[in-house]
């Protein structure tokens, strides 16, 4: 199995049992993954989001990686901190979409940045990936301020997103 790495991060694609866990059971996972702690987190919106990589996960199992939440783990503390969401394998142009949602305990750390940036730059390695999209609403400054840091540029906007790419 793959995982990411960071000084103060580990990165898990979760494949289809550790989703699943994910969205209806957030201890079971814990206790699979061996975490320190469970906290429950999902809102209904991230829980919808959730739902959904697991329906174009169970489509493309092979490919799972490209379909998943990568869950964020904190090794000081062995726990999650958040999660990045690839958003299926490189379109025609090379593109990959990301999402990523930080716990509110977690925010303000850094920890999504770093994330971020790891994820950005394994993507980025893989030869069919060209650009790594992330969209934000524009009013959630917090969200779009991480993206900056970690290297995006914006590219494009619509009345309510904002999207940036990584290239």
């Amino acid at each position: 199995m793959i995982e990411l790495s960071t000084r103060r991060l580990t990165l898990i694609p979760l494949n289809a049992a550790h989703l699943k866990l994910l969205i209806a059971h957030q201890k079971g996972l814990a206790v699979e993954l061996s975490l320190s702690k469970s906290e429950v987190f999902l809102d209904e919106e991230l829980r919808q989001a959730l739902k959904f990589r697991l329906s174009k996960l169970l489509e493309d199992e092979r490919n799972y990686i490209w379909h998943t939440n990568w869950l964020i783990v904190l090794k000081d503390e062995n726990c999650t901190v958040g999660g990045i969401m690839i958003k299926g394998l490189p379109n025609e142009k090379g593109e990959v979409v990301i999402g990523y949602y930080t716990l509110v305990p977690y925010q303000g750390n850094g920890y999504m940045t770093e994330a971020i940036d790891t994820m950005k730059n394994w993507l980025l390695s893989q030869s069919e990936v060209m650009y790594v999209i992330a969209d934000t609403e524009k009013d959630n400054i917090a969200s779009y301020k991480v993206l900056e840091k970690a290297g995006a540029e914006l590219f494009k906007e619509t009345a309510e997103l904002y999207f940036w790419r990584f290239f």
